[in-house]
This record gives C-alpha cells, sequence and structure tokens, in this order.
C-alpha cells in the first residue's frame, strides 16, 4: 500500500517556544528532502515560512506539506482567542500549502506532564474544563472545515489532558466521527500505556493521520519510577531511531493495513533542540519505516 512519508521539525528538536539552539528552516528542509522523504510536517507556527510563501521553498525540494498542529490549552477558556487565532495562521498555511488536514493537540500543562504515562497520579479535567475542552475543539474543527477545507484529527499526547486510555474513549464518545478524527501516535500511546495497535483497531475508522515513533521499554519504566515530567523523559532520550525502541513497527503495519489506511505516515523523534544526530537517525527512521512495512520501499 501506498503511504507518503514524512517528518517534522520536531525531529530537530524544533518545538513551540523559539530555542536558539534551533537549526535554521532551510536546513532542516534540506536535510529532509536529501534523506528521502516526500514530505514535512509544519512546525511550530512561523518557523518555516507562512502562506504562499512556503509553497516554492517545498516544490524547490521537491517536498509536500503533510500537515500542521494547533497545540494550545483547549481546556482554557481564557485562551479561546488566542488559540483559535493561532489556529487561523496554522490552518491558512496549510491550505495554501495543499495540506488536506490539521492535528489539534492539547497543551502540555505543569500539573499533567509531572504525571505523564502514570495514569493514576495524573489528574483529571473538572467538568467545566472538560466542558470547554470539547466546546473550542469543536469550534477550532468548523473554522479549519469551513475556511479552509481542512479535515482536524485530534493527537493524544503524554503530559496533556488527553493522554490516557479513558480520556480518548471519553473525547472520542463526545465528538462526531465526522468532525473530528484521530491521530495515532505509536510513541505516545505506549507512554500511556496503550498498546498502538489495539488504538488502530478501536478506532479504525477515525484514524485519519499516523506518527511514528518508538520508545525504549527501560527508559519508560525509570521515567515513570523517578516520576519525571514529559520533558524531563524526552532529555533523557526516552524516544529513539525506530527500530532502537521496543515499539512493534511489525503489528502496527499489519494493524494500518487492517483498516486500509493509505494516508500520510510521519517520522517523529522527540528531542532537545540542537540534537546534531537528526538528521542521519532520521535516515535509519525511514529505512526502518520501509524494512517493517509501514512505508513503500522507493
Amino acid at each position: 500500500m501506498s503511504r507518503p512519508t514524512a517528518t517534522a521539525p520536531g525531529s530537530w528538536g524544533v518545538e513551540p517556544g523559539a530555542s536558539p539552539l534551533d537549526p535554521p528552516w532551510p536546513q532542516v528542509l534540506d536535510e529532509i528532502a536529501a534523506v528521502g522523504f516526500d514530505g514535512s510536517e509544519l512546525g511550530p507556527v512561523g518557523y518555516y515560512p507562512e502562506e504562499a510563501a512556503l509553497v516554492p521553498v517545498l516544490a524547490e525540494r521537491g517536498l509536500r506539506l503533510a500537515a500542521g498542529f494547533v497545540m494550545e490549552p483547549f481546556h482554557d477558556a481564557r485562551a479561546r482567542q488566542a488559540t483559535l487565532a493561532i489556529a487561523r495562521r496554522t490552518c491558512a498555511t496549510l491550505a495554501a500549502a495543499g495540506a488536506s488536514a490539521v492535528v489539534l493537540i492539547e497543551a502540555l500543562v505543569p500539573e499533567r506532564s509531572r504525571t505523564a504515562g502514570r495514569t493514576a497520579d495524573a489528574p483529571r479535567l473538572d467538568p467545566a474544563g472538560w466542558e470547554t475542552l470539547v466546546e473550542l475543539l469543536g469550534e477550532t474543527t468548523r473554522l479549519a472545515r469551513e475556511e479552509y477545507g481542512l479535515r482536524a484529527v485530534f493527537h493524544p499526547h503524554a503530559g496533556t489532558y488527553v493522554e490516557f486510555a479513558d480520556e480518548i474513549a471519553r473525547l472520542l464518545g463526545d465528538t462526531a466521527p465526522a468532525e473530528l478524527g484521530l491521530c495515532v501516535d505509536t510513541g505516545h500511546a505506549v507512554y500511556a500505556g496503550i498498546e498502538p495497535v489495539e488504538l488502530i483497531a478501536s478506532y479504525g475508522d477515525r484514524v485519519g493521520h499516523v506518527h511514528v515513533k518508538d520508545i525504549g521499554a527501560g527508559a519508560l519504566a525509570d521515567a515513570r519510577d523517578r516520576e519525571r515530567s514529559f520533558e524531563q523523559a524526552v532529555a533523557a532520550g526516552v524516544f529513539t531511531p525506530l527500530g532502537e525502541g521496543d515499539v512493534d513497527l511489525v503489528a502496527v503495519a499489519r494493524a494500518l493495513d487492517g483498516i486500509d489506511y493509505d494516508g500520510w505516515i510521519v517520522f517523529e523523534q522527540d528531542r532537545l533542540a540542537g540534537d546534531r544526530r537528526a538528521s542521519a537517525e532520521a535516515a535509519a527512521s525511514l529505512r526502518h519505516l520501509r524494512e517493517v512495512g509501514i512505508a513503500p520501499n522507493s
């Protein structure tokens, strides 16, 4: 099955909130193209050129735009206007560059980052916060669809208020399948104690985007035992190049085949800014995607 491949600036350590260690965006795009990916995700809005300015810089490298994310505190009514403003900027660039999906993610918050991967210890949203979360996701989803022609998918993320299996089930139960799809992230699923294959099988009709990460079981157990925050676990190297961790990616390939998934496959490896191994590890990870059958051989 033909599935285009991409990676993201996050695999080079580029995250929201610019770091002086972030590599220049032309370098990241040059390296993504040199490795052999079909495209790139947008990364934090404002890192790559925006709207029509992004089109030629992708085209000259033979790349497409796979998707982009809006990672904001959807549970916080006070952040509504700021969240919608970021969503509009992001969606405008996605639409201009020909992407078809926007990935919505709850923001990392300290009280949940501290309990990442530990469901029994993690505080849950109160009813008002949950209602705000669902309402603002709905508003953002409609904005993406009606103003920009984009499909919204939700990404459960470690260290946020939508991380664990019960929270995913609740959110998808509170939203319409036709309105909000699911972005499966193999590494974040395992971080939350969820088998990615089970997530794909349970919500196959809603899977609209896939992030493939690998994670070391020993490093994850250590992070839980030491009660590390999500950011501390990333700094300690909990995520690895594909094939060096313990995610069963062969089983993931079979599960994606089972739901006839033919969308983007996006390799991600959360890391600290300034890590010079990014390009070489992205190349090794793309080879592994092809070896296990998640992505087609070129």
